[in-house]
């Protein structure tokens, strides 16, 4: 039983060793274009929370003791991301991947800061908070610790984005690399006396 347990957490370490960050750098090492990078494995490298709360205060009078009762119902809608979701680019240019998670046509973004080859396709929502919040959220939404910082219009509704620490990125699975590995060779060149000796 010991054994079958270490086995299998071995092969989850292989499993998870073969991820790489999606840079610009390796977009550039493996010589990928735009068109290429939507046929590779991408997953995410932490959870993504989208969440909409709505809240009903209802104001009743007790009937029998004439005070007055508010009562607050949440209605909390979440859509989430679990750290390493595979998901597939749908769009790709320069500095900005389009990434799908289930049906093309509702897509989260990740970019690359321009001047730095070695720094992962970073998630960024549509609208990104100067400072992350904090604010109070009902206990029974769960994810207590995590923070909001921006909103993303998602499936047509509109969530606050809730991380637990830094934006998350893309990883890229290494055997899907594996598709675009180049065979290249140096050219020697040929000198007249080569010939001329044969």
């Amino acid at each position: 039983m010991r054994c079958c347990a270490i086995l299998i957490l071995a092969l989850l370490a292989v499993g998870c060793s073969s991820r790489v960050p999606l840079t610009k750098g390796l977009i550039q090492d493996y010589r990928l274009s735009d068109n290429d990078i939507p046929k590779l494995q991408l997953y995410i490298s932490d959870g993504i929370l989208l969440e909409k709360r709505l809240t009903t205060i209802d104001k009743n009078i007790d009937s029998a003791s004439f005070a007055l009762k508010k009562v607050e119902d949440y209605f909390v809608k979440q859509v989430y991301f679990k750290k390493g979701t595979p998901c597939i680019a749908v769009s790709a240019a320069a500095d900005k991947v389009a990434v799908a998670f289930e049906q093309p046509g509702d897509n989260l973004s990740f970019v690359a800061r321009p001047h730095a080859p070695g720094t992962p396709f970073t998630y960024e929502p549509d609208k990104k908070f100067q400072r992350d919040s904090t604010e109070d959220r009902p206990a029974a939404a769960g994810f207590s610790k995590w923070k909001i910082t921006g909103n993303e219009t998602y499936n047509d509704t509109s969530y606050n984005v809730l991380i637990k620490n830094d934006l998350p990125y893309l990883l890229v699975d290494k055997t899907s690399l594996k598709n675009f590995t180049i065979v290249a060779r140096k050219v020697k060149g040929l000198r007249q006396m080569e010939i001329n000796a044969k």
